[in-house]
């Protein structure tokens, strides 16, 4: 074997320490790591040439301790022994056990159970268990790889176009949205680097480096925290997978704080209702007024099936989402929900149906598009939609809004938070409700408040038609409002 290389037992030998404690400081995020290579066969040697300053300093008596500690670059080294682990309590309203230990300047913890469900003597054999588990494993699985590397070997191999094992798992519109901020933003930058070598610090200046302005061409605050999970999932894939890299250093980098909240524009229910009076073709008419009613998203509006309305129970039922020509589950758990319409608008729906698709079976789409698509609901929000908007005066007018609109005309009218989540589906983690009847009356009321709202908003608009019929409506102008915060967040 070539002379300059030395094995971990020449390098213990030499330091008069264990080999576990060259073993511990393999690791990159060490800060004693000692530089080494890694043979295929998965030995690991120590170039003498590179750990030359280290050798010459143990090499000093006056500088060797006896105590087992150890001297690298003239700097005495305590030594990590096997970490016992620190049991604690931590809960506010249910409690549970966590082991803490020490790992550098850090202190990582592990949730054990819940202290309902463990004993004390199980929660300190199972902390046992797991600091084994800490002080015996090898920090390093292999050479890391480069960002580059990992992403095509597992989301997005370019030469194929195909998408990897780790990329099939999300949804359609995250793909996109990761394969567009790694291919020009991360792959650019760090898809050359080993993925071990990308520290915290770099990862933060950089993103700070791409927020401001966007008419300076920057990006937002909310866009850069998206590129940042995204990179921060690769990593963790990294870890998960064993592909050589221990630590995730997008996790703590943080983002320039949030500034005031700009006034958002809104539309209003005679905005709403002029656009939806100039709508000619029936079937954009429905789909418009079906939005403003129900406030689905817009996938789910041209995921919905005849098989989805039950028309004796006045009920539409959520349960896909059309995007971009895939077929997908609702966004979130709450999106498997039912909306309540009011008998008019369940009238006026069936007679959409008995007038444009009397022969539509259960799985023919309630909208449908050309070759047997659903509608593409932005071909008709720019080729039809806007034009109208503009025309009126009414900008930025977007499916979204219907969705906002809706969730106002229910809080302006008095319908508690927890029904105006039902029908929007904004919470993630509540039982499926779908074939419930707790709420209905709730729901009914809800979808009687925006039926009389807008048609309050129809008698008010003709009014200032006949008043003024040359005159443009000062209600068709695009109104700032900032919306009162009730306490709750929205999953758009």
């Amino acid at each position: 074997m070539d002379e300059e290389l030395l094995t971990v037992a020449d390098l213990a030998r030499h330091w008069n320490c264990s080999r576990d404690y060259v073993y511990r400081r393999l690791n990159p995020s060490h800060r004693q790591f000692i530089p080494h290579r890694r043979l295929p066969c998965g030995d690991v040697r120590f170039d003498r040439r590179e750990i030359i300053g280290y050798l010459k300093s143990a090499d000093k008596p006056a500088r060797v301790p006896t105590s087992g500690s150890t001297v690298r670059g003239g700097n005495v080294m305590t030594r990590n022994r096997d970490r016992a682990g620190t049991l604690l309590v931590h809960g506010r309203t249910r409690k549970f056990w966590l082991v803490q230990w020490p790992e550098g300047e850090k202190r990582p913890s592990h949730k054990l159970g819940w202290c309902d469900q463990m004993t004390g003597s199980q929660a300190e054999r199972a902390k046992r268990q797991w600091m084994e588990k800490i002080n015996q494993r090898r920090e390093l699985a292999g050479d890391s790889t480069t960002l580059d590397g990992f992403w095509q070997m597992h989301y997005w191999n370019k030469e194929q176009q195909q998408s990897g094992d780790e990329l099939v798992t999300m949804r359609p519109s995250t793909q996109r949205d990761m394969k567009c901020a790694m291919h020009k933003v991360w792959l650019p930058r760090f898809g050359p680097r080993n993925m071990d070598s990308i520290k915290t610090s770099e990862l933060q200046k950089f993103l700070a480096s791409l927020i401001g302005p966007r008419e300076e061409g920057k990006i937002g605050r909310q866009t850069a925290l998206k590129f940042k999970s995204y990179l921060s999932s690769i990593f963790s894939a990294a870890i998960r997978l064993e592909a050589g890299v221990i630590r995730n250093p997008v996790r703590p980098v943080k983002v320039v704080a949030e500034g005031p909240e700009k006034p958002r524009t809104h539309l209003t229910p005679e905005q709403a209702v002029a656009i939806e009076e100039k709508l000619t073709d029936r079937r954009h008419r429905m789909a418009w007024k079906l939005n403003v009613w129900a406030g689905n998203r817009c996938g789910e509006i041209r995921g919905l099936r005849w098989r989805n309305v039950l028309w004796d129970l006045n009920t539409v039922v959520v349960t896909e989402s059309v995007w971009e020509g895939n077929s997908t589950p609702p966004k979130t758990k709450k999106g498997y929900r039912k909306v309540l319409l009011t008998p008019n608008q369940m009238a006026e729906l069936k007679k959409y149906k008995d007038q444009n698709h009397p022969d539509g079976g259960p799985d023919s789409w309630v909208f449908p598009g050309k070759r047997n698509r659903p509608l593409d609901m932005g071909w008709l929000m720019s080729k039809h939609i806007k034009p109208i908007a503009e025309s009126l005066g009414i900008m930025r007018v977007h499916w979204h809004a219907l969705r906002h609109l809706n969730n106002s005309l229910m809080l302006n009218e008095g319908v508690d938070v927890a029904t105006r989540m039902d029908r929007l589906g904004h919470v993630t983690d509540r039982v499926n409700l779908i074939y419930s009847h707790s709420g209905d009356a709730a729901q009914m009321a809800a979808s009687g408040a925006i039926e009389r709202r807008l048609e309050a908003a129809r008698v008010c608009l003709e009014k200032e038609r006949r008043a003024a019929p040359q005159a443009p409506s000062p209600l068709l102008t695009v109104t700032q409002t900032v919306t009162q915060n009730d306490g709750t967040r929205s999953n758009h």
